[in-house]
């Protein structure tokens, strides 16, 4: 991501004398600096955090599972 950081507007004006008259030249530029936005690291830190936390859940999903079954077979006898 690209974001502007500064904007420079550059005006100059300069007279020519020629011999029917003068002639005023305006000249105007505008000089626009853009650097590259390197992405937040928070994000990066929330981002695996919302990884183990998917991991945390699978995992104590498969241990429930596991234990439903042991207490399924431990109730039929």
């Amino acid at each position: 991501m690209l974001r502007l950081c500064e904007k420079e507007v550059i005006v100059t004006t300069g007279t020519f004398e020629f011999a029917d008259g003068a002639v005023t030249i305006s000249e105007r530029e505008t000089h626009e600096l853009y650097r590259a936005e390197m992405p937040s690291p928070t994000r990066l830190i929330i981002g695996d955090a919302i990884e183990r936390t998917k991991e945390f859940v699978s995992k104590a999903r498969a241990e429930f599972t596991e234990m439903n079954s042991v207490l399924s077979e431990l109730a039929a006898r």
